[in-house]
């Protein structure tokens, strides 16, 4: 079995997420989600090519980003939304013109065939979280599943748990993914006012892999480890020499 192997999720899964798999990262805006999908995308596209469909930032801006693997890359426009006919941009082969499920589906469909993408990116998904009823969101991703594995491609979505509304939503539809990636600021170091970014995989199906945390800070595009008990050590000597004034 064909497995996609990176850092850092290397380091929580030996034996790689399989590809025919569908992920989801989910998290709060910030967290480093995007950055996780691009090192995801870039490790792809060494290999075969991907398929990228945007609703949160501008097709241009992928294909700079990515522009060593320009020949591999395929974009999907749900960015410029509501466009009859989208834009004419290097790398776009299909557009989002409405937050219809069946019409992403039917975008998925059309150029996958053509582009033998191994690699499928929404980024994100939450358009359709804030616009579509939950019955025809849990079908669009049940879809978008069974697509993946029959290109045996590795499906990646991601989704902003930014409200308790959202993350309830999204929590409701774990379940269909093979496997889910937890992105957030470690809660007991940001009640302290230490904001540190930590990632984990929740769940991967069929596969053994670490539950424990990876603490990470971003520096310069990269997600670049920390160790925790060092700052957790040093925050309580800082809290103790406090307490002795």
């Amino acid at each position: 079995m064909e497995t996609l192997q990176l850092s850092p999720l290397s380091e929580l899964v030996q034996t790689g997420i399989p590809y025919g798999y569908l992920i989801l990262i989910r998290g709060d805006l910030g967290m480093g989600k995007t950055l996780m999908v691009k090192r995801i995308a870039r490790e792809i596209l060494s290999k075969y090519p991907v398929l990228y469909i945007t609703f949160d930032d501008d097709p241009n801006s992928i294909k700079d980003e990515l522009s060593e693997y320009a020949s591999r890359l395929f974009i999907v426009d749900g960015f410029n939304l509501g466009e009859t006919t989208g834009r004419v941009m290097p790398n776009v082969v299909g557009n989002i013109t409405e937050l219809d499920p069946r019409q992403l589906i039917n975008v998925m469909m059309s150029t996958l065939p053509q582009t033998k993408a191994r690699g499928v990116i929404i980024d994100s998904v939450n358009d359709m979280l804030m616009n579509v009823d939950p019955r025809s969101l849990l079908f669009l991703l049940k879809e978008i599943k069974m697509i993946t594995r029959r290109y045996n491609a590795v499906g990646v979505i991601v989704a902003h748990t930014t409200t308790e509304d959202l993350s309830g939503m999204i929590d409701n539809m774990e379940y269909v993914f093979d496997g889910i990636i937890e992105i957030e600021l470690d809660p007991n170091l940001a009640q302290l006012g230490v904001p540190v970014r930590r990632l984990r995989i929740k769940r991967l199906k069929g596969t053994a892999h670490s539950i424990d945390w990876f603490y990470f800070t971003i520096s310069k595009g990269n997600m670049m480890p920390i160790n925790i008990d060092d700052i957790k050590k040093a925050l309580s000597t800082t809290l103790n020499m406090q307490g002795e004034r």
